[in-house]
């Protein structure tokens, strides 16, 4: 049946502009900003001028393509928008750009469009892949790649488009950057660590706006345990919403898991919370 008042398109195209200090830079704090829109303005970065000047910064930026919040399509998958934890966490990516990502193989779950992978990536690229002699960096050709992921068939069209669309000429050809479907559990994950991965777990786990249920807690915490090296992170972004899902309860788990835990970020009015996990 025609609907006269449905929006004849649904979708949108986001431009996420992030600054953060050149690979030659020390200072491990970076200022970020994520704008929306088709286009950007010069002026859209202008305010950050504290101490740090723009020629010791370097602005990247990330273009998705998803669907409104309120398009019909986001009822049947939650995947194919954004949401609000994603910034928080493309945030903590860059003010941790140099010490999170620097020779390590990177991971993210439940990514749909895949804004923080795509940063991620887009990090890794940017930062300095060559030996001070001049060689390529040996960690930067065997370890430097992000796998990004989701478990809906559809929300992995748009995410390997938006993929594809990030890519540029200047893409560094060291970093290497995939996309594969994960199911969460212990056996899925262990398939998929085994055929994959090739059997070697990832130094970073990212995930923002992935637990709406709490019967995929237990899974997710099964696929940390499987995938995530004893020695890396999983970092994830929650939002509070209106569903038997709380912070605390996520929390709980990742304790009976044996994983330890750290507030990294908090917006209490925005009901937002960024935490780090590690192998107790």
């Amino acid at each position: 049946m025609f609907d006269p008042f449905k929006d004849p398109d649904p979708t949108e195209l986001q431009t996420f502009r992030f600054r953060l200090p050149c690979s030659s830079s020390h200072d491990t704090e970076a200022l970020a900003s994520a704008r929306n829109g088709t286009t950007n303005n010069s002026n859209n970065n202008n305010n950050n001028n504290d101490d740090q000047s723009t020629s010791s910064t370097e602005i990247m930026e990330v273009v998705i393509r998803g669907y409104k919040t309120n398009a019909d399509e986001v009822w049947k998958s939650t995947g194919l928008t954004l949401w609000k934890a994603s910034h928080y966490l493309c945030q903590y990516q860059v003010e941790h750009a140099h010490t999170l990502f620097r020779g390590k193989r990177v991971l993210e779950l439940g990514a749909g469009l895949g804004l923080n992978g795509i940063l991620a990536w887009k990090i890794m690229c940017a930062q300095s892949l060559v030996a001070p002699d001049g060689t390529p960096d040996e960690n930067a050709t065997l370890d430097n790649c992000v796998c990004i992921t989701d478990g809906d068939s559809d929300a992995l069209v748009h995410l390997r488009q938006n993929i594809q669309r990030n890519r540029t000429e200047n893409s560094n050809d060291h970093v290497r950057v995939s996309c594969h479907q994960l199911l969460w559990g212990a056996s899925t994950s262990l398939s998929f660590l085994q055929h994959i991965a090739h059997n070697r777990k990832y130094h970073v786990i990212l995930a923002s706006d992935i637990i709406y249920a709490p019967s995929i807690i237990a899974p997710l915490w099964e696929t940390i345990q499987t995938l995530l090296d004893r020695q890396g992170v999983f970092v994830m972004a929650f939002a509070r919403r209106k569903v038997p899902v709380s912070i605390e309860l996520v929390l709980k788990q990742a304790e009976r898991f044996g994983f330890g835990y750290e507030l990294a970020k908090e917006d209490m009015e925005e009901g937002i919370w960024v935490y780090t996990f590690k192998f107790a």
